[in-house]
């Protein structure tokens, strides 16, 4: 690890003061309140749409079609380093305009508060947030834009390089997004490995250069190439430590060999060029080089090693972080190249790793939304909502957005209350075995409990859960906890009887309001006593 790595010093952070670490107290990062979208892709309205995330991290469950890629695409181009032309805001927000609410151009917007108590920030049509003119640049937008981990499926397969057939390059992908604002001196200015690419990039190559030109262009490359080499350098063992944390150590990144960025100069202006634009990966697996890793590693591994480099990327990188930098991470369905299994210890990483960011994560997937739902504590630090496709008698599509609560044993008490007082006594009793269900896979989960295999995961039955966990609970080691759980355990198994066993429901069945309230309270109590009695 390189928790001592020592960075040149960065680009100066746009309205912050230095940081001198010995006077300044740690303070939070900061957040994003609400995410407010109108006539932006498939945020038609007519009215505006607003994600209200009290400064909290998001998890959010969005049907194909619901809109869920319109809040990645909103964040990442609202969150964007200045283009060299405003009009290029303009017309990249015209192009996301949603085309069929038949509203005018002036009410397309993307609307950004947050938890600083500063004014809001907004992209219309008029300006970006981040141009300079008109008005002044919002430094909250400029320096999140520089230090975002934004990623989607797409995105991730620059960089997992699966289909790739030819020799390994990610020069573009380090310059443009895993080191893009690595601190890289040129002139005793302190500026960033994006910034000096993207003036060696915009040097006109259509005409002779001047001597001093030339002279610039091979002076810029060398910055590069030294920013590059420090970065790569302290880079390595973030990226394998992060493949540790993931749980394929078995894998590990060797180097990225930096072939090292020169200018060409001819005398015909066709002939000169940049040469050196390629930095190569050496990977080892079991101990084996792999001269073509796509051609031996699966996917799983492979999206493994994207999102270890990716993280390793973005983590040190903002290590040159002012504190009030806002720290944005956007994952669209990043994990879709990973089995149920292998997913979770990526929420744990991210829980672990980048704490004091801002975490967004989208997906269509239920069953990993549910999944997720249950494994990320503290439920507090989060925010969930559901989306679904709308459409209205004219045809238009609107997205509903629903929240939803994060703790889904909650919800489904929360659930089961609400059919009780409106008499829907079988629909209560649904919701409160799914409940008791939920607390019983949780704590199996999280205290390691075995449980009797099946090919079948949907065979799994309350009873074979509620079983393993007696047996646990019967360990001498749990001695201290078991008189204080066993009066809800005698609780629920009078319920199971009838109101909480799945099978007394294959046929009509009388259910008392007593009886379907009685079990309702007992799984509460469960959920109560598992919470107070059984350490994490």
């Amino acid at each position: 690890m390189t928790d001592e790595l020592v960075l040149p010093a960065g680009p100066p952070v746009a309205g912050t003061a230095p940081v001198v670490a010995a006077t300044i107290p740690p303070v939070r990062p900061i957040r994003i309140n609400k995410i407010t979208l109108n006539d932006f892709r498939a945020f038609a309205g007519p009215e505006p749409v607003t994600i209200d995330l009290m400064g909290k991290n998001l998890l959010v469950y969005g049907e194909n079609g619901a809109g869920k890629s319109s809040i990645f695409h909103a964040l990442n181009e609202f969150f964007s380093v200045a283009e060299r032309f405003p009009s290029a805001r303009r017309d990249k927000l015209k192009e996301l305009k949603n085309i069929f609410s038949g509203k005018p151009d002036d009410d397309v917007l993307v609307q950004i508060e947050f938890d600083d108590g500063g004014d809001t920030a907004k992209w219309n049509n008029k300006r970006h947030p981040a141009d300079a003119s008109p008005g002044k640049a919002d430094s909250r937008v400029v320096n999140a834009a520089f230090r975002k981990a934004i990623l989607d499926y797409r995105s991730l397969l620059e960089t997992n390089f699966r289909h790739n057939k030819e020799d390994i390059n990610l020069f573009e992908v380090c310059v443009n997004v895993l080191l893009r604002d690595f601190p890289a001196p040129h002139n005793g200015k302190g500026e960033t490995i994006v910034e000096l690419w993207q003036r060696v990039r915009l040097r006109p190559h259509h005409k002779p250069l001047r001597d001093s030109d030339k002279t610039e262009i091979r002076a810029l490359c060398s910055s590069i190439n030294g920013a590059l080499d420090v970065a790569i350098t302290a880079l390595l063992p973030i990226a394998n430590q992060f493949l540790v944390e993931l749980g394929w150590g078995e894998v590990s990144l060797k180097s990225l060999q930096l072939a090292g960025l020169n200018f060409k100069d001819a005398r015909l202006v066709k002939d000169c060029r940049l040469l050196g634009e390629k930095i190569t990966p050496v990977l080892e697996f079991l101990g084996q080089e792999l001269p073509k890793p796509q051609n031996f590693l699966n996917e799983a591994r492979l999206s493994a090693l994207a999102l270890a480099i990716y993280f390793a990327g973005r983590d040190l990188c903002a290590r040159t972080l002012q504190p009030l930098t806002p720290r944005l991470m956007v994952l669209d369905d990043v994990l879709i190249g990973l089995d149920q299994s292998n997913r979770l210890p990526v929420l744990d990483v991210i829980s672990k790793r980048f704490s004091d960011w801002q975490i967004i994560l989208l997906t269509h997937d239920r069953v990993w939304f549910e999944m997720a739902k249950m494994h990320l504590q503290p439920e507090t630090d989060w925010k969930c909502l559901e989306m679904f496709e709308g459409k209205e008698s004219s045809g238009l599509v609107r997205p509903i957005v629903k929240p939803a609560n994060m703790n889904a044993v909650a919800q489904n008490i929360a659930k089961a209350r609400s059919f009780h007082v409106a008499h829907e006594y079988s629909a209560a009793t649904v919701h409160a075995r799914m409940a008791f269900e939920l607390i019983l896979k949780k704590v199996c989960d999280k205290k390691a409990i075995p449980v009797r295999f099946h090919m079948e995961a949907q065979r799994l039955s309350t009873d074979e859960l509620l079983t393993a966990f007696e047996i646990w609970l019967g360990l001498a080691r749990q001695a201290a906890i078991k008189p204080l759980i066993d009066p809800a355990i005698a609780n629920i198994r009078m319920y199971r009887k009838v109101v909480l066993n799945p099978f007394s429901h294959s046929t009509p069945v009388a259910l008392a309001a007593n009886e379907v309230l009685g079990a309702i309270d007992a799984v509460e109590k469960l959920k109560s006593d598992f919470e107070t009695h059984i350490p994490r």
